[in-house]
């Protein structure tokens, strides 16, 4: 069975626990589901990491980086506490049900009293000028960014692991308990609808916890539109496209749709007609070809949007694909 994060949690009563512990802890904190994406509200969000979420251009490196950091929690199946690119401390707590990653705590916005530079940069953008002339015009704020030790952010890390391992296992509980509830009446069909033979009063709590998750679903699946047949794979597809600078393997694709990585391998066969690293490849091509048409960018500048280790082996791996290098094909395309 797929979860989604809003319909195990009561996001309202999350909110509320949320902001709580931020207050505790000096951490900001944000519920992201699996592709990065915030669905709950921001609690104690620093002045400077709010000014840059809001900006137009920063703050795609900001989802950027809470993605990243999440498929490394995944990967971990542990607290992930890492430097964005600010520089600043930040940590990713991988919500799982069922074996399935959902989404991720997001926590930090701190500054490291120790150890600093031990911890990953999960994105290194030192040369771009508008990140630096940023830290520059709001130097004031960065420097009012709360401090801990390594040994503190841990043990808050721990923390919200366990605490989200507890609401997330209630939920499920909860869930399973009211389902079961329903399916011991007695249910006949009458009129094209479902009535039982017990006192419909007495079912009134159960049909309160059930309706508005229910109503979302069918809401959802009136929303969706996807060309995927087989929706097993959206966790998967979806983090290819929303990380095309990572060059993401079959494991890390298979821990996010909860399936192994063979099973998954032969899900996507059947679905594109051909092996994942065939897929995958002719995507990035692809991507590069729009590239190469659409902007100005140098190979290797490409090359590295797309998550290649060489220039060299993108363009042998272009001109396989395409019969003609990069430069040759930007150049037909104009």
């Amino acid at each position: 069975m797929a979860y989604k994060i809003e319909e195990v949690l009561d996001l309202k009563k999350w909110e509320t626990l949320q902001e709580s512990i931020a207050i505790a802890t000096n951490l900001a904190i944000i519920l992201v589901d699996y592709q990065g994406l915030p669905i709950s509200t921001h609690s104690q969000v620093q002045p400077f990491c709010s000014l840059a979420r809001k900006h137009p251009e920063l703050k795609f490196f900001c989802e950027k980086c809470d993605a990243r950091a999440a498929i490394e929690a995944v990967r971990m199946n542990e607290p992930f506490i890492y430097r964005c690119h600010f520089n600043i401390i930040d940590m990713a707590i991988p919500i799982m049900v069922d074996n399935q990653y959902t989404g991720a705590i997001m926590a930090g916005e701190i500054t490291l009293r120790d150890n600093h530079d031990k911890l990953e940069q999960v994105l290194n953008l030192d040369h771009l000028e508008s990140v630096q002339a940023f830290k520059r015009e709001h130097v004031d704020l960065f420097e009012q960014y709360p401090s801990l030790t390594l040994d503190e952010l841990t043990k808050f890390a721990n923390m919200l692991k366990d605490l989200s391992h507890y609401i997330v296992n209630e939920a499920i509980k909860k869930e399973f308990l009211v389902k079961t509830y329903k399916q011991s009446l007695t249910i006949r069909k009458k009129d094209d609808r479902l009535v039982t033979s017990t006192n419909l009063d007495n079912l009134e709590y159960v049909e309160k916890e059930l309706k508005q998750s229910l109503l979302d679903k069918r809401l959802n699946n009136l929303s969706t539109k996807r060309s995927l047949k087989n929706k097993q794979l959206l966790p998967a597809i979806d983090a290819i496209f929303y990380n095309k600078q990572e060059n993401l393997d079959l494991t890390t694709l298979a821990s996010l749709c909860n399936l192994s990585p063979s099973y998954l391998s032969r899900l996507i066969k059947e679905e594109f007609g051909e092996p994942f690293t065939k897929v995958y490849t002719k995507l990035k091509i692809s991507w590069a070809k729009k590239l190469l048409k659409t902007t100005d960018l140098p190979i290797n500048q490409i090359s590295d949007e797309l998550g290649y280790v060489e220039p060299s082996y993108f363009v042998r791996t272009f001109k396989k694909v395409t019969g003609m290098t990069p430069l040759k094909y930007r150049k037909n395309s104009n």
